[in-house]
């Protein structure tokens, strides 16, 4: 009865660690039930404690000599002390099991990002060697038909661009806003060319994202969508960032890499910006994400 007592003693102890300070020891709500039964054992072994003497005394404190056996020669309350330390013994094993499930799903979303930046690092690699991974067809032209033996137009040259940050990323949404993507694009890229630590450089990188994308040139948008991600994860423009990214790799026909991006910004703002929500969920239909 004393070894019992003393054990249930050391393992009440022990509990305020994770539970008495209002952290759950799983954050879900199977976590926060076991939780509540815990503490509930908690105060029974904290009544037994109180009450186990007999005269007033702790059984645990020494002080009490022990109740007399009973008949059975079991001492009295040992049924109970069983019962807890089995209840006690259960609650572990599944705080336990829920720990497992939480490590498991750690390690799932870490694959994935690391998928996900694996797969953004070969589109760089390859866009950098001229290749055009996945990219769609040639507009119009039937599938597996060759593409027309002419000569693409050369490039219109991207407008002069000067002027101070703040100069020229105010000209730069202006460009964007009435369409103007090659000069919205020009004005991203100054500033990323003569401002690079500048606080606006965070504001043109995505700007060259979604000029880059409503060009036309998913490839390149993507990389610039993924940069302003990475230049800040948490920032105001991140939830926007990996929406474009996702999109971008959507549209040259990487599904798979589109749907883990969803799967980062579902998990990291759970709460996306106003209007994103309806988004988010076309993309993830059209990216035929499970």
């Amino acid at each position: 009865m004393r070894q019992n007592l003393l054990a249930l003693a050391v393992f009440a102890s022990l509990l305020p660690i994770g539970a008495a300070q209002g952290q759950p020891l799983v954050q879900s709500q199977e976590g926060i039930a076991l939780e509540n039964q815990i503490l509930q054992l908690q105060s029974q072994v904290q009544q037994l404690q109180a009450g186990g003497g007999g005269n007033g005394g702790s059984v645990l404190g020494g002080n009490a000599a022990p109740p007399p056996p009973t008949s059975g020669g079991a001492a009295p309350g040992g049924g109970i002390v069983a019962t807890l330390l089995n209840q006690v013994n259960d609650l572990q094993t599944q705080v336990q099991q829920l720990s497992g499930r939480v490590d498991t799903l750690q390690n799932q979303v870490d694959t994935q990002h690391a998928a996900t930046e694996k797969e953004i690092g070969d589109l760089k690699f390859q866009m950098t060697n001229g290749a055009t991974p996945g990219a769609p067809g040639v507009s119009g032209a039937p599938a597996g038909a060759p593409a027309a033996q002419t000569s693409a137009p050369p490039p219109a040259p991207a407008p002069a661009v000067s002027g101070s940050p703040e100069t020229m990323l105010h000209d730069g949404l202006a460009a964007y806003a009435r369409h103007d993507y090659a000069a919205a694009e020009a004005a991203a890229k100054a500033i990323l060319s003569t401002a690079k630590g500048s606080p606006q450089a965070y504001r043109a990188q995505y700007l060259l994202g979604q000029s880059l994308s409503a060009e036309g040139k998913p490839q390149a948008a993507a990389i610039a969508y993924d940069n302003a991600y990475n230049l800040n994860r948490m920032g105001s423009w991140a939830p926007q960032s990996l929406y474009g990214l996702a999109s971008s790799l959507a549209d040259i026909n990487q599904d798979q890499a589109a749907c883990d991006t969803l799967s980062s910004l579902n998990s990291q703002f759970p709460t996306p910006p106003a209007g994103m929500k309806s988004k988010i969920d076309a993309l993830s239909h059209r990216a035929h994400c499970s």
